[in-house]
């Protein structure tokens, strides 16, 4: 499966683990040299920035800007699925962003979500087994189940991982 991958430099690692691919990472990459095209031809997009309440952007480490509403609205997502670690994404108007761009479908949790930095935790380990469940070619509702279904089998329920089970999915 195709997948793309971008977050804040300091979860390189968990993201790595994560999206099961080497991810793009703020800094160096900033919001003036990401082109919409980047996203583009992908099956699975992997973000893990940092997103605020109502903002049109996500930011990476040192607040940089990471990535514009703007710049997502004029990609083609058409036929992409989208899991997001970051924080606010249901309140901000980065969801719409996604969805009117052509997301298939867009799995996020509401408020601040709660995951690792060098090792999956919580958000991270919930996008693991939700990408596995879409490489065994699982539509996006389903896979979700199963992957909250792994996490609440597999791990005790912790804080990160309660947090994670609050995870929707949103679609057209």
């Amino acid at each position: 499966m195709k997948t793309f991958a971008y977050c804040s430099r300091s979860f390189t690692e968990s993201v790595r683990q994560s999206a099961g691919v080497a991810p793009f990472t703020c800094p160096p990459v900033k919001m003036a040299d990401f082109l919409p095209e980047i996203l583009q031809g992908y099956r699975f997009l992997y973000f893990k920035l940092h997103g605020i309440k109502g903002e049109p952007f996500w930011y990476g480490d040192n607040w940089i800007t990471a990535l514009s509403a703007d710049t997502i609205h004029v990609a083609n997502l058409r036929g992409a699925v989208v899991f997001a670690a970051n924080c606010h994404l249901p309140e901000s108007p980065m969801l719409d962003a996604l969805l009117a761009a052509g997301a298939e479908a867009v799995v996020a949790g509401g408020g601040r979500n709660f995951a690792g930095v060098t090792a999956m935790r919580g958000a991270d380990l919930l996008g693991y087994y939700f990408r596995l469940m879409l490489q065994l070619h699982i539509p996006p509702k389903p896979a979700l189940s199963m992957a909250k279904y792994g996490l609440r089998t597999i791990r005790r329920p912790t804080a990160p991982i309660a947090d994670a089970l609050n995870f929707q999915l949103f679609s057209p």
